[in-house]
């Protein structure tokens, strides 16, 4: 017999239910981070710090309480806390390695995830600290959205985990994200982020659905497995910040600047905190062009320094242009990035105007 299934008096019942609903809220900072930072409204660097990783923290102390709790229904909590963060971050990992060949394609779709760390750091250059830190975001992001999911969902058809996936993403797309990613409006690039989140809902959906069957066998995991799972993760955590490449880029960042190395910009992101210029340095080896938001390139002689002007806010893109088929690009986060959506399009989402190239930002 399943924790679920025990009988449980109504008042226990409810004060359960109310703290399924009290968890859920929990997750809140964490899943509205982005939307805080993208609608203006906080910044995801004050969201994230001061009330998301508090979250975490209430979440990991909750699930260590109602782990050994002899009351069967608390027990069922601290279940739906590992089955949905352990969904969800399968689901996560799933999401991104489907989209894989997109990247391959050229298409940036993972370019939010570098302006996560961008923000969360307050970071006004791109670093393997700022990438780290990112990406962890977007799994805490990925695991929280599990969570949510499991509270209430438990032996549901897989398919709801997808029904819940798409709400996650239109709810993006119908914000200012949308349209600062340069997805709103473009019907391939919608299917891409739909499609993506097929890959996020079917394994948290199954896990959720085969409940009994997923804490089982997670609860049968060896210690040795778990271990080495935990290893995997401190190494691709180490392993990019001690990467030698990484470094020795960082090593040569300079404020505002963008370095010509190689036939492409360094580092990938500069950040600035309004309106203002940027300074494009070419080495002394050869001449370049330079495109910038897919606007005529402009030249750069061996030995170079040149100011662009980044006047809009937003995500500007910039490389520096080849005879190969891909380059890849830099970019140019100009904040506040909500003043780059009309404030039409930010209510209603229904008026493109004042967008700029919508390529940008996920091609090349």
């Amino acid at each position: 017999m399943s924790t679920q299934d025990l009988p449980v008096g109504r008042s226990n019942g409810m004060a359960i239910f109310a703290l399924r609903i009290a968890l859920f809220l929990v997750c809140q900072p964490s899943a509205n981070a982005v939307l805080a930072e993208v609608y203006g409204v906080a910044s995801l660097h004050d969201v994230v710090w001061f009330l998301a990783i508090p979250s975490y923290v209430i979440l990991a102390a909750v699930w260590l309480y109602t782990r050994a709790s002899p009351d069967p229904a608390l027990r069922g909590i601290s279940e739906a806390l590992v089955i949905g963060a352990v969904g969800g971050f399968i689901g996560t990992v799933a999401y991104d390695v489907i989209r894989i060949p997109f990247v391959l394609g050229g298409l940036r779709v993972f370019v939010p995830n570098d302006t996560y760390g961008l923000w969360i750091l307050n970071a006004s250059a791109s670093s393997r600290f700022s990438e780290t830190v990112g990406w962890a975001y977007h799994f805490a992001n990925g695991t929280t959205f599990g969570i949510m999911y499991a509270l209430f969902m438990r032996g549901r058809h897989w398919a709801f985990g997808v029904a819940w996936a798409f709400l996650l993403e239109t709810i993006a797309l119908i914000s200012p994200y949308g349209a600062i990613y340069h997805f709103a409006g473009d019907p391939w690039k919608i299917a891409i982020a739909y499609y993506g989140h097929v890959g996020y809902g079917v394994p948290l959906g199954l896990m959720v659905q085969r409940w009994d069957q997923s804490a089982a066998l997670l609860g049968a995991l060896p210690r040795v497995a778990r271990l080495a799972i935990a290893g995997l993760f401190v190494a691709a955590i180490v392993g990019s910040l001690t990467s030698p490449a990484a470094r020795e880029v960082d090593a040569r960042t300079q404020p505002r600047t963008f370095l010509i190395d190689n036939g492409r910009l360094e580092p990938d992101w500069l950040r600035l905190p309004g309106p203002g210029k940027i300074t494009v340095k070419n080495p002394c080896a050869s001449p370049n062009a330079l495109v910038v938001d897919n606007t005529p390139p402009i030249p750069l002689a061996p030995c170079e320094e040149r100011a662009i002007d980044m006047a809009a806010s937003g995500i500007h893109q910039i490389y520096v242009r080849t005879e190969l088929p891909l380059s890849r690009s830099s970019f140019v986060l100009v904040e506040p990035v909500a003043a780059a959506v009309p404030a039409k399009q930010r209510s209603t989402m229904s008026d493109r105007a004042g967008v700029r190239t919508a390529d940008r930002g996920l091609s090349r």
